[in-house]
Protein backbone atom coordinates (compact mmCIF):
# COMPACT_ATOMS: atom_id res chain seq x y z
CA UNK A 1 0.00 0.00 0.00
CA UNK A 2 2.82 2.44 0.79
CA UNK A 3 4.62 1.27 -2.31
CA UNK A 4 1.34 2.73 -4.22
CA UNK A 5 1.27 5.96 -2.74
CA UNK A 6 4.99 6.71 -3.57
CA UNK A 7 4.19 5.42 -7.22
CA UNK A 8 1.54 8.13 -7.04
CA UNK A 9 3.36 11.05 -5.23
CA UNK A 10 5.94 9.85 -8.18
CA UNK A 11 3.23 10.14 -11.26
CA UNK A 12 1.42 13.58 -9.92
CA UNK A 13 5.59 15.43 -9.73
CA UNK A 14 6.37 14.33 -13.01
CA UNK A 15 2.89 15.20 -14.40
CA UNK A 16 3.17 18.62 -12.53
CA UNK A 17 6.63 19.24 -14.03
CA UNK A 18 5.51 18.27 -17.45
CA UNK A 19 2.77 20.79 -17.25
CA UNK A 20 4.83 23.47 -16.11
CA UNK A 21 7.34 22.81 -18.79
CA UNK A 22 4.83 22.98 -21.85
CA UNK A 23 3.18 26.17 -20.15
CA UNK A 24 6.68 27.84 -20.10
CA UNK A 25 7.50 27.15 -23.53
CA UNK A 26 3.91 28.33 -24.56
CA UNK A 27 4.05 32.12 -22.50
CA UNK A 28 7.80 32.25 -23.87
CA UNK A 29 7.80 34.99 -26.59
CA UNK A 30 8.88 33.91 -30.14
CA UNK A 31 12.46 36.00 -30.36
CA UNK A 32 12.77 37.00 -34.28
CA UNK A 33 16.20 35.50 -35.92
CA UNK A 34 18.17 37.83 -38.40
CA UNK A 35 16.44 36.01 -41.92
CA UNK A 36 12.84 36.96 -40.52
CA UNK A 37 14.38 40.46 -39.51
CA UNK A 38 15.84 40.97 -43.05
CA UNK A 39 12.55 39.89 -44.31
CA UNK A 40 10.58 42.72 -42.93
CA UNK A 41 13.15 45.09 -43.57
CA UNK A 42 13.45 44.40 -47.50
CA UNK A 43 9.32 44.22 -46.85
CA UNK A 44 8.66 47.56 -45.12
CA UNK A 45 11.48 49.66 -46.50
CA UNK A 46 12.05 48.48 -49.71
CA UNK A 47 15.83 47.94 -48.98
CA UNK A 48 19.04 45.93 -49.06
CA UNK A 49 20.45 45.34 -44.88
CA UNK A 50 23.83 45.89 -45.27
CA UNK A 51 24.62 45.22 -41.15
CA UNK A 52 22.07 43.40 -38.40
CA UNK A 53 23.73 43.23 -34.96
CA UNK A 54 22.30 41.63 -32.03
CA UNK A 55 22.60 43.79 -28.87
CA UNK A 56 20.88 42.25 -25.78
CA UNK A 57 16.92 42.28 -26.56
CA UNK A 58 17.29 44.72 -29.91
CA UNK A 59 18.59 44.46 -33.01
CA UNK A 60 20.34 47.17 -34.80
CA UNK A 61 20.16 47.08 -38.88
CA UNK A 62 21.57 49.30 -41.03
CA UNK A 63 20.39 49.47 -44.81
CA UNK A 64 20.79 51.03 -48.22
CA UNK A 65 17.89 52.92 -49.76
CA UNK A 66 18.37 54.35 -53.35
CA UNK A 67 22.44 54.48 -52.03
CA UNK A 68 21.19 56.36 -48.68
CA UNK A 69 22.32 54.25 -45.67
CA UNK A 70 19.88 53.98 -42.94
CA UNK A 71 20.59 52.49 -39.04
CA UNK A 72 17.00 51.63 -36.84
CA UNK A 73 16.67 49.95 -34.13
CA UNK A 74 14.11 46.23 -34.03
CA UNK A 75 13.20 44.78 -30.37
CA UNK A 76 14.07 41.40 -30.84
CA UNK A 77 10.67 40.12 -29.29
CA UNK A 78 8.03 42.64 -30.60
CA UNK A 79 9.87 43.53 -33.76
CA UNK A 80 8.99 47.69 -33.51
CA UNK A 81 11.20 49.53 -35.13
CA UNK A 82 12.19 52.44 -33.23
CA UNK A 83 14.87 55.20 -33.73
CA UNK A 84 15.32 55.55 -37.74
CA UNK A 85 18.22 57.24 -38.77
CA UNK A 86 19.81 58.62 -41.88
CA UNK A 87 23.47 57.77 -41.50
CA UNK A 88 24.44 58.55 -45.23
CA UNK A 89 22.20 60.71 -47.64
CA UNK A 90 22.97 59.41 -51.06
CA UNK A 91 23.62 63.12 -53.03
CA UNK A 92 24.10 61.59 -56.46
CA UNK A 93 21.00 59.78 -56.64
CA UNK A 94 19.01 63.25 -56.39
CA UNK A 95 21.34 65.44 -58.70
CA UNK A 96 20.62 62.74 -61.03
CA UNK A 97 16.89 62.65 -60.71
CA UNK A 98 16.80 66.35 -60.70
CA UNK A 99 18.86 66.95 -63.91
CA UNK A 100 17.75 63.79 -65.85
CA UNK A 101 15.22 64.33 -68.57
CA UNK A 102 12.26 62.64 -69.07
CA UNK A 103 12.28 60.69 -72.13
CA UNK A 104 9.97 60.61 -74.72
CA UNK A 105 8.90 56.88 -74.00
CA UNK A 106 9.07 57.42 -70.31
CA UNK A 107 6.23 60.56 -70.96
CA UNK A 108 4.13 58.85 -73.16
CA UNK A 109 3.94 56.35 -70.85
CA UNK A 110 2.65 58.43 -68.29
CA UNK A 111 0.33 59.91 -70.64
CA UNK A 112 -0.78 56.43 -71.26
CA UNK A 113 -1.60 55.05 -67.98
CA UNK A 114 -5.14 55.96 -66.20
CA UNK A 115 -4.59 58.36 -63.61
CA UNK A 116 -5.40 55.21 -61.25
CA UNK A 117 -2.29 53.74 -61.43
CA UNK A 118 -0.38 56.97 -61.52
CA UNK A 119 -1.30 58.10 -57.85
CA UNK A 120 -0.44 55.37 -55.36
CA UNK A 121 -3.66 55.05 -53.10
CA UNK A 122 -3.43 54.35 -49.29
CA UNK A 123 -5.87 51.68 -48.27
CA UNK A 124 -6.12 53.71 -44.86
CA UNK A 125 -7.46 56.68 -44.28
CA UNK A 126 -6.15 59.68 -42.23
CA UNK A 127 -8.72 58.74 -39.63
CA UNK A 128 -7.47 55.08 -39.77
CA UNK A 129 -3.66 55.81 -39.10
CA UNK A 130 -4.52 58.23 -36.37
CA UNK A 131 -6.87 55.17 -34.66
CA UNK A 132 -4.16 52.95 -35.14
CA UNK A 133 -1.46 55.50 -33.57
CA UNK A 134 -3.57 56.61 -30.86
CA UNK A 135 -3.95 52.48 -29.62
CA UNK A 136 0.07 52.85 -29.27
CA UNK A 137 0.06 55.81 -28.10
CA UNK A 138 -2.40 57.81 -25.83
CA UNK A 139 -2.35 61.80 -26.38
CA UNK A 140 -3.59 64.63 -28.14
CA UNK A 141 -2.62 64.37 -32.24
CA UNK A 142 -0.96 67.61 -33.06
CA UNK A 143 -0.62 66.78 -37.13
CA UNK A 144 -1.26 63.94 -39.54
CA UNK A 145 1.58 63.96 -42.57
CA UNK A 146 1.00 61.48 -45.48
CA UNK A 147 4.47 60.72 -47.69
CA UNK A 148 4.16 58.36 -50.39
CA UNK A 149 6.91 55.97 -51.47
CA UNK A 150 6.95 53.03 -53.71
CA UNK A 151 5.14 50.88 -51.30
CA UNK A 152 1.82 53.26 -51.06
CA UNK A 153 3.29 55.22 -47.97
CA UNK A 154 3.97 56.34 -44.51
CA UNK A 155 1.96 58.49 -42.01
CA UNK A 156 3.67 60.34 -39.70
CA UNK A 157 1.49 60.96 -36.83
CA UNK A 158 2.63 63.87 -34.47
CA UNK A 159 1.26 63.38 -30.87
CA UNK A 160 1.95 65.71 -27.75
CA UNK A 161 2.20 63.94 -24.58
CA UNK A 162 5.19 65.22 -22.06
CA UNK A 163 7.66 64.80 -24.88
CA UNK A 164 6.49 65.20 -28.56
CA UNK A 165 6.10 61.24 -29.98
CA UNK A 166 6.09 60.56 -33.60
CA UNK A 167 4.30 57.60 -34.94
CA UNK A 168 5.25 55.81 -38.39
CA UNK A 169 2.11 53.66 -39.87
CA UNK A 170 2.47 52.09 -42.70
CA UNK A 171 -0.20 53.20 -45.23
CA UNK A 172 -1.11 50.21 -46.71
CA UNK A 173 -0.62 47.32 -43.72
CA UNK A 174 -1.50 49.41 -41.03
CA UNK A 175 1.74 48.68 -39.04
CA UNK A 176 3.60 50.62 -36.68
CA UNK A 177 7.02 51.26 -38.07
CA UNK A 178 8.29 53.28 -35.67
CA UNK A 179 7.78 55.15 -32.13
CA UNK A 180 10.08 58.30 -31.99
CA UNK A 181 10.21 59.82 -29.09
CA UNK A 182 11.72 63.74 -29.63
CA UNK A 183 13.58 65.74 -26.17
Amino acid sequence: MKAKWIILCIAVILIGFFITLTVKQLSTPHELNTNELELKIRDIYNAEVQTLVKEKEHFVASFNKDGSIFEVNVNAVTGQFTDLKLIHKNENKLAEEQTKPESPKENQAAENKPAAENATKPLLSKEQAVDIALKEVPGEVDSVELVKNAEGGIYFVEIEQEDDVTVQVHAITGEIIIIEFED
